[in-house]
């Protein structure tokens, strides 16, 4: 990504109640080690299409959005290292529910 980072988007679904969170989260806010879990995330290839979670286990959409272009990761659970943990952990700090659609 050519431009520097302006914010850090999560949206985070699944788990046992299934209860979605989103968050975003200016880029010049994250720490050193926030910072390297974003430039992580920016090594790392762009979503394809989508598949189905796990059963009761979250599921991270990031995206790191820089000017017009947007770099879109879909991580599960058990993709989240050492190096991804602080920036995740920053992000479900601001994250709120997000509204259900009535059915």
């Amino acid at each position: 990504m050519a431009d520097e980072p302006e914010r850090v988007e999560l949206a985070r679904s699944g788990g046992f109640a299934n209860v979605a969170m989103r968050a975003s989260v200016p880029a010049q806010a994250l720490g050193p080690h926030e910072r390297a879990g974003l430039d992580a995330l920016l090594d790392r290839q762009p979503a394809g299409e989508a598949e189905a979670g796990k059963p009761d286990r979250f599921q991270y959409d990031v995206t790191v959005v820089a000017g017009e272009r947007r770099h879109h990761v879909r991580l599960g659970e058990a993709e989240i290292d050492e190096g991804l943990r602080p920036l995740i952990d920053c992000l479900e700090r601001d994250a709120k529910p997000t509204a259900r659609r009535p059915t």
